[in-house]
């Protein structure tokens, strides 16, 4: 295992009081993606959770796990995969001195949250030691034409009985233009949790990218993703959406351009985004979110 350093251009995500977002892996082979408190030790994420909470006991289990932290001002990120051990130092101490970075006081029980709280929850921290780390934004492929040995797409049917509903009390983080995570199954199963755009289509949240780009890959190996969207001025706020996807090339590029235009100030996203030559260079297709679990927000928001 290859294990990588932390750029230095990028540290100062992992320094600044930014939403760190932690993918970790369920029992029936779903991603649960969260907001988490971290600090890094040398190229090494730090992080706290509870014993009792379901992230920690996916690291019990599977002791792997994805960081992203993208910057909320310019379209610049970092995503971290590696494995994880249980830190050697006092979690209870670490917890304390995370209170102080983000919340400005400590100690955790009894200034953040209800002291009592003590005998019913219990610290662990977590060591996330790299082996991949990945910088965005990423560029455009510069693949010669798509493949035309790939297999033919389903057509994605708009919605199924099986959805979870988004409710109305969040629905407005998937209709403003917030940069999303979306985690997706890499070959080895690691999760990539990359920023990605995204629109609600009725009980549906709809996604762009492309066959020849890793997502869309994963996508087709493995149709299930998850995505999480963070309230900007409330990281207690969010909503975690775990889907079943369905990939189509129908009407894609519409759908890219109308990404571009809430997410950009371009009309179009060939000749706009990317070079207009960039289109007859991949196969652009729309990823279906068809949500089968709904989480919104903090425990202790």
């Amino acid at each position: 295992m290859t294990v990588e350093r932390i750029p230095a251009g990028h540290r100062d995500l992992l320094d600044r009081l930014l939403h760190t977002i932690l993918t970790t892996e369920m029992p029936d082979g779903r991603f649960q993606t969260t907001v988490v408190w971290c600090n890094r030790d040398g190229d090494d994420v730090l992080l706290n959770t509870m014993r009792e909470f379901q992230k920690a006991r996916n690291l019990d289990a599977r002791p792997r796990a994805t960081v992203l932290v993208a910057d909320p001002d310019v379209d610049r990120w970092i995503e971290i995969r590696g494995t994880v051990t249980v830190a050697e130092f006092d979690p209870i101490e670490h917890l304390d001195e995370l209170s102080r970075r983000y919340a400005g006081r400590s100690p955790y029980f009894g200034e953040v949250v209800d002291r009592d709280l003590a005998a019913t929850e219990h610290p662990v921290s977590h060591r996330l030691t790299p082996a991949r780390i990945v910088t965005g934004p990423v560029a455009s492929v510069p693949s010669a034409a798509p493949d035309p040995t790939l297999p033919p797409l389903a057509t994605a049917p708009a919605g199924c009985p099986e959805e979870a509903t988004i409710p109305r009390t969040h629905r407005d983080l998937l209709e403003r233009p917030i940069r999303a995570a979306l985690s997706t199954r890499l070959p080895h199963g690691a999760a990539q949790t990359q920023v990605v755009w995204c629109e609600p289509d009725g009980t549906d949240v709809l996604l762009s990218t492309t066959r020849e780009r890793r997502r869309g890959r994963n996508l087709e190996a493995d149709p299930r993703a998850t995505l999480l969207v963070i309230d900007p001025a409330d990281g207690s706020r969010w909503i975690e959406i775990r889907a079943d996807v369905t990939l189509t090339t129908t009407d894609a590029v519409e759908v890219a351009d109308r990404l571009a235009r809430g997410y950009t100030t371009h009309d179009r996203f060939y000749g706009g985004v990317y070079a207009l030559g960039q289109r007859d260079r991949e196969t652009r297709v729309t990823a279906r979110l068809h949500p089968r679990r709904i989480v919104c927000d903090a425990i202790h928001g």
